[in-house]
């Protein structure tokens, strides 16, 4: 995929997907032992949405830490070019679940997420959602590096925004720590709202 075929991401968007990611980061290290999550699970979760939004750098990154993960050479390339056979029984609803979030810009299917709640149960499922929005702030600033590398070099690509290639980095440096901090005093809440859907009385 060239760089004119990659997801241009916008820094108002950026900021609220940042915020998603922030806040997922946070729950899933509070709620790690909870979530059952495994580090080969969450790689191929990342691999699956970067392949969609064709973040050169994130898969450079993410190969590596699949290959720490246990995942083969075979089974990255395999994400990596959209082939999801290779994905075990257990985990591709999830993979799936994080390609259409993607191919659909951060829109949630309230169905596909019910579906997901019900196969993993809510504290994964929120886990899941979680690997998916922080690999997303990555995707987007790792794209708009790579764009702001080619307009340095005098090679500009067509429906790019050169603001957004700047400061969509310097943004998430500047936020993501912000937000964290400021989510310290939400994930409470949050987590609160889960367990009261988890002891939900069944009619």
């Amino acid at each position: 995929m060239s760089l004119n075929e990659k997801r241009k991401f916008g820094l108002i968007e950026h900021i609220g997907i940042t915020y998603r990611a922030s806040l997922s980061f946070l729950y899933n290290k509070l709620y790690k032992k909870q979530n059952g999550m495994n580090f080969k699970f969450k790689e191929r979760i990342m691999l699956a949405v970067t392949e969609v939004n064709g973040c050169i750098m994130c898969s450079y990154v993410h190969t590596k830490l699949s290959l720490k993960a246990g995942l083969s050479n075979e089974d990255i390339k395999e994400i990596l070019a959209g082939d999801l056979d290779g994905i075990p029984a257990n985990e591709s609803l999830a993979v799936l679940f994080a390609k259409d979030y993607a191919y659909n810009k951060e829109t949630i299917d309230p169905a596909f997420y019910d579906k997901l709640e019900k196969t993993y149960g809510i504290r994964k499922a929120r886990a899941i959602l979680g690997a998916v929005e922080f690999i997303t702030m990555t995707n987007s600033m790792g794209i708009s590096l790579a764009l702001l590398k080619n307009t340095l070099s005098f090679k500009h690509v067509k429906g790019s925004n050169f603001l957004n290639e700047l400061l969509i980095p310097i943004a998430t440096m500047v936020l993501l720590p912000m937000f964290i901090f400021i989510n310290l005093f939400v994930i409470p809440f949050h987590n609160g709202k889960i367990n009261k859907k988890i002891n939900k009385p069944v009619k």
